[in-house]
């Protein structure tokens, strides 16, 4: 039995019936409501009509945030769009330039154009010493920062034979 109590464990096959405990009764407190003034009942119609008031207008700034976001939200889309034509008329114009390029560049004879060069204008190859080297930075065009310094004779010169 000290081992029931200690451990609260029942031994057996059959549930024992619990005996239910002793409540106190919940007794209703006596309803005292106070009668209300006419007016506080009319300032109650007005917190009612000041809140109606006040809840419409916010429902309205709901609204109104609503539809400019909607509307937003559609001209992001109509730029995304506008955006993404662009985009694909660019790639397709680009594309086009590379293939005229390509194209271009596969018509021209080098070897035909020294030949005539050489042969029909009379042009020759530079020496050595006709060279001026530079540092370009960019193949598109060159800068010229400073005057070319001259030399004894000017190419020109050496170019007729002087």
């Amino acid at each position: 039995m000290a081992r029931e109590r200690r451990y609260r464990y029942v031994e057996g096959n059959t549930v024992r019936k619990i005996q239910p405990s002793d409540r106190p009764d919940r007794r209703q407190k006596p309803n005292h409501r106070k009668r209300r003034k006419p007016s506080a009942k009319k300032h109650i119609q007005y917190v009612n009509v000041f809140y109606t008031v006040f809840l419409a207008a916010a429902a309205c700034m709901v609204l109104w945030s609503g539809v400019n976001y909607l509307q937003l939200q559609a001209e992001l889309t109509g730029k995304i769009k506008n955006i993404a034509s662009l985009e694909m008329q660019l790639e397709n114009l680009r594309k086009e330039n590379d293939d005229n390029y390509t194209r271009i560049m596969t018509s021209v004879d080098l070897d035909y154009i020294k030949e005539v060069a050489v042969n029909e204008l009379g042009m020759v190859y530079a020496n050595e010493d006709q060279v001026i080297l530079y540092d370009g930075g960019t193949r598109d065009y060159v800068r010229q920062n400073e005057e070319i310094p001259e030399e004894e004779t000017t190419l020109m010169d050496q170019i007729r034979g002087k």
